[in-house]
């Protein structure tokens, strides 16, 4: 098994989101997000690793990002500006109450 080459911890959970990718939106599936990045699964046809991307997590959170590499289905992305902590804890309580809703 490969050593883990994240410097910060990634929270694991599944959020539907949207990503613009030269200006066509995308349906897409976080996996998992950290303050610097997330894990996307989603078709992005003919993206490639330094596009520049919109990242959708609600009407009013709009992040922009860097496509990191691609595998198959699987993008990583890279956030223009670190999320503040608080933002990101604000939308994992989000998204559980929403789970727990349904």
């Amino acid at each position: 098994m490969l050593p883990e080459r994240r410097r910060v911890v990634r929270a694991k959970w599944v959020v539907e989101a949207s990503c613009r990718v030269d200006g066509v939106g995308h349906p897409v599936r976080l996996l998992n997000m950290s303050k610097a990045g997330c894990c996307a699964e989603a078709s992005l046809p003919g993206a490639v690793p330094g596009d520049r991307v919109l990242l959708q997590l609600t009407d009013l959170v709009v992040l922009p990002a860097t496509i990191r590499w691609v595998r198959g289905w699987r993008t990583g992305l890279a956030f223009t500006n670190p999320l503040h902590g608080a933002l990101l804890c604000e939308f994992a309580k989000r998204q559980k109450s929403g789970s727990e809703a349904g």
